[in-house]
């Protein structure tokens, strides 16, 4: 495979991924559990900001807030 399709796919994996945890149901997870989701799953935090639209600052405060919320424990 060259670059140009591995690149197309993986695009298209991300946006999958995105619209699967953007569902509109009633057990629709919220962003911090999402993010918890993605992060555990192994994504680097620009990933998890790119999939969820949001920036990558906010991405790196909330996942400080779980490893923070994870040591309480």
């Amino acid at each position: 495979m060259d670059n140009n399709t591995l690149e197309s796919t993986n695009k298209l994996l991300r946006v999958i991924v995105a619209l699967l945890l953007k569902r509109k149901d009633p057990d629709t997870l919220t962003l911090r559990q999402q993010i918890e989701i993605l992060n555990d799953l192994g994504l680097k935090p620009l990933e998890i900001a790119e999939i969820l639209g949001r920036s990558n600052i906010y991405i790196n405060k909330e996942l400080f807030e779980l490893r923070k919320s994870r040591k309480q424990k």
